[in-house]
């Protein structure tokens, strides 16, 4: 897909993360994604014309009532592919995703909060990312955008895809309209 096509799609779609969420729509698509993954991959890194392998663990799993909860954890190797030295890198994140209303298979990042805090949604004129995620028969997708401190975007796109030993993973990330990073890997079901 043309980073420029991908871009405006993200902004558009952007655009009703901020509507009111319920689980309206929500339906057990994501549950066949409920599992542990691991795996590895190659990413091309456009600006430093050099490859990078990364050791990759993924666990989707239920969140309330229709949403999930993902995590995964990147492991960007050293040199050569070593896992031992300063230029290893370690990733972690773990995100919760809530049904958006009126969007089938549709969710939003669940709003930060708690039983003592103001529930807040992310708000890109500060700097945060929005996050959303779609499912598409076996394909979840999850989005993240945000404006630079520049004015401009950044986008990175995670697209999993089931298979029968676990699941397909690629993700890119852009800025503007540039290609900084490719990724893809492949991972088997552990759970």
């Amino acid at each position: 897909m043309n980073p420029r096509t991908l871009i405006r799609a993200a902004l558009v779609a952007a655009s009703f993360v901020f509507v009111a969420t319920n689980g309206a729509f929500a339906n057990e698509a994501v549950s066949k994604f409920y599992g542990s993954y691991v795996g590895s991959g190659k990413a091309e890194v456009l600006d430093r014309t050099e490859q990078e392998v990364r050791d990759l663990d993924v666990t989707i799993e239920s969140f309330k009532d229709d949403g999930f909860t993902i995590q995964w954890i990147t492991v960007v190797r050293g040199a050569n592919g070593a896992w031992t030295g300063d230029d290893v890198k370690r990733r972690e994140v773990t995100e919760n995703f809530i049904p958006v209303e009126d969007k089938k298979n549709v969710f939003v990042l669940a709003p930060k909060g708690g039983l003592f805090q103001k529930s807040e949604l992310p708000n890109p004129l500060l700097g945060d990312a929005v996050r959303w995620a779609a499912i598409d028969g076996n394909d979840m997708t999850i989005y993240s955008l945000a404006i630079s401190e520049t004015g401009g975007s950044e986008l990175q796109v995670y697209r999993r895809s089931l298979t029968e030993k676990g699941m397909d993973i690629r993700f890119m990330r852009l800025q503007d309209e540039d290609v900084k990073v490719r990724m893809s890997g492949k991972l088997v079901r552990t759970q």
